[in-house]
């Protein structure tokens, strides 16, 4: 019996040990190991005005901003010749139903805005001073300060940078060579002057970019929008929807035209075109704007 008792009192104080044991190694390899993964995810997501709070950092594009390359005023505006890859009519109207379209083909570009400053115009005033081109309103602007939103270049100079507004982080640049092309905010302003931007335009959602289609943020609705898009000849196309057209018939529209990029620029009420001399899509409420984009 006692040897009994000796033995049973021996295979428990063994038990013990190697439950001392095991604990000790998952403290020391386990433990660590959660709370690295712990501390790596915690640096794997950042704030956001997204209602949910976080979006992971891989899909997130910080506004990348420099004061070194912004200039107070870009000079008076000068035009940029488009290069497109193929021959065709100068202005093709592709207008129909709730759409306002027009093809440009080779067609020289002038970007009225020159500064944060630049003052608003009517559509009737631009019409004076280019009663022969296709005018279109383009970016947006703070109703309050009148300041123009976006990231801004002209005459190939930078005078806004990214980061200044909420909404505005895309742009459609037009380089020094007649090209086009759609940047964001994780694109610094040396890089795009360096690659030969020389101007931009910038208000809302890139919807298609290098022929894809982008998701839906819900920005595109049933007002009226205004757009800047190319096709992959580099042809340019101004297009304007009309009240209630709605993101399904505006993306199957741009299916249609086989668009390479399109982007978002300023509506409602700043919405407006006109074609040589003639307003083919008014201002609801007769709106000056800071910025309009004219082909001629």
């Amino acid at each position: 019996m006692k040897i009994k008792k000796k033995r049973n009192k021996l295979g428990w104080f063994i038990a013990f040990v190697l439950l001392l044991i095991v604990g000790w190694v998952s403290f020391m390899f386990i433990g660590p190991k959660k709370q690295e993964n712990s501390h790596d995810q915690a640096q794997s997501v950042q704030r956001t005005d997204q209602e949910e709070g976080y979006i992971t950092s891989n899909s997130s594009k910080e506004a990348v901003t420099s004061s070194e390359n912004i200039v107070k005023d870009t000079g008076e505006a000068s035009t940029i010749k488009l290069n497109s890859k193929e021959g065709g009519d100068k202005f093709t109207d592709l207008s129909s139903g709730s759409f306002k379209i027009y093809k440009a083909n080779n067609v020289e570009v002038l970007k009225t805005a020159t500064s944060i400053d630049a003052p608003a115009f009517t559509l009737q005033e631009v019409m004076q001073k280019y009663p022969e081109a296709l005018i279109m309103n383009a970016s947006g602007f703070n109703m309050s300060t009148m300041h123009i939103t976006g990231f801004q270049m002209n005459n190939g100079k930078l005078f806004k940078d990214w980061g200044s507004d909420k909404r505005a982080n895309n742009a459609f640049v037009i380089n020094n060579d007649g090209s086009s092309q759609i940047y964001d905010s994780s694109v610094p302003a040396s890089t795009i002057i360096e690659n030969g931007g020389k101007m931009s335009f910038s208000f809302g959602s890139v919807l298609i970019r290098d022929g894809q289609i982008q998701k839906n943020d819900g920005s595109v609705n049933w007002m009226i929008h205004s757009f800047i898009a190319n096709d992959a000849q580099n042809n340019l196309y101004l297009i304007i929807s009309d009240t209630s057209t709605g993101y399904d018939q505006i993306m199957n529209k741009f299916k249609e035209l086989d668009l390479k990029n399109a982007v978002v620029m300023d509506g409602g009420g700043s919405s407006q075109m006109a074609f040589k001399g003639e307003v083919v899509y008014p201002s609801q409420d007769q709106r000056s704007v800071n910025d309009f984009i004219i082909l001629k």
